[in-house]
C-alpha cells in the first residue's frame, strides 16, 4: 500500500507498505468476517462494532485501510451509533466511565469529519487506542453481589456487554474498572483538532482566501465541535462582521444598488 502520512496532524504512526499479496490476503479474510465487499457497503452500524469488537488481532495498518474504506459522513453515523449501544453496559453509579465515553463519542463525531482529508492519520490513531484499550484481557473485575454467579476478570468490552445481560441472566455484579483506566484526551489532540475545525469555518466564511484569522465578533467560547460546514448556521455572525475588513465589500470601488460611490 501506498504510504501514507499526517503530517499537520503530527501522527506517530503511519499507513507503511506490504506486499500487495499480503495486503489482498489480510483484507479479504478480514472483510469477509466483517461482511464488507467495499468502500459502499461499509456503512452499517453492525460492521462497525464487529471490527471495534473482534478478537480478531488487527494490525494499525489494516485498521487504518478498513476505516479509509467508509466516507466520513457515514463514519459519523456508525460511531454515533456504537456509543450509544456501548455507553447503556456502564454501570449507572460508574460516572467517570460514562463522561470518559461522552467524551471520546464527542471526539471521534468530530474528527470522523476530517477522516477524508488531513485528519485521517489523527482518527485512525485515536480510534486504535481506543479499541486497544476496548479489547485489553482481564483489566476489569466482575464480582457476583449474591455470590451465585462466577467471578470474573474481563476486558471492558466484555464487561459493558456483560452489564447490559444481568436483566436476562438475573446475576448482576459489581464491576472494577479501577484496573482499566481510560486516558484523558491529550490537548495536543485537542488543538489540532480545533486548528482542522477553525480551517473548515474560515473556508466557509471566506472561501479560498488566505487568511490567518477569524472573526472577532466571533464569541471566545465558540464551540468549533458543533460547526458542521454548510449546515452551521452562522448568520448572526456574518451579520456583523466589517464589511469593508473582511472583504464582503470592495473599500475602493464600493457598489450599493446598482451605483458606484466614491470612497472619501
Amino acid at each position: 500500500m501506498e504510504r501514507i502520512e499526517n503530517e499537520s496532524a503530527g501522527n506517530s504512526r503511519s499507513f507503511s507498505g506490504r506486499t500487495d499479496e499480503d495486503q489482498r490476503m489480510i483484507s479479504e479474510h478480514i472483510l469477509k468476517e466483517l461482511d464488507i465487499e467495499d468502500g459502499e457497503s461499509f456503512v452499517y452500524f453492525e460492521q462497525f462494532s464487529a471490527l471495534m469488537e473482534s478478537a480478531e488481532e488487527i494490525d494499525y495498518d489494516t485498521f487504518a485501510e478498513l476505516i479509509q474504506m467508509a466516507e466520513p459522513e457515514d463514519l459519523t453515523e456508525m460511531i454515533s451509533s456504537f456509543f450509544e449501544d456501548i455507553i447503556r453496559g456502564v454501570p449507572d453509579d460508574n460516572t467517570i466511565l460514562y463522561s470518559a465515553l461522552e467524551a471520546r463519542r464527542t471526539l471521534f463525531e468530530a474528527l470522523s469529519k476530517h477522516a477524508g482529508d488531513r485528519g485521517a492519520g489523527l482518527f485512525a490513531d485515536e480510534l486504535y487506542s481506543f479499541r486497544e484499550w476496548f479489547l485489553e484481557e482481564e483489566t476489569v473485575l466482575c464480582i457476583p453481589e449474591d455470590g451465585n454467579g462466577r467471578r470474573q476478570s474481563l476486558s471492558p468490552c466484555q464487561a459493558l456487554m456483560l452489564y447490559r445481560e444481568e436483566k436476562l441472566s438475573g446475576i448482576r455484579y459489581e464491576y472494577d474498572y479501577s484496573q482499566a483506566p481510560l486516558r484523558e484526551i491529550d490537548q495536543y489532540t485537542l488543538a489540532l483538532l480545533a486548528e482542522m475545525e477553525a480551517d473548515d469555518l474560515q473556508e466557509f466564511l471566506y472561501g479560498d482566501d488566505d487568511l490567518d484569522y477569524l472573526p472577532d465578533e466571533l464569541p471566545a467560547d465558540f464551540d468549533f465541535s458543533d460547526y458542521i460546514p454548510g449546515q452551521t448556521d452562522l448568520s448572526d455572525y456574518i451579520s456583523d462582521l466589517d464589511p469593508y475588513r473582511y472583504g464582503l465589500i470592495d473599500r475602493d470601488n464600493p457598489v450599493i444598488d446598482g451605483e458606484d460611490y466614491e470612497q472619501y
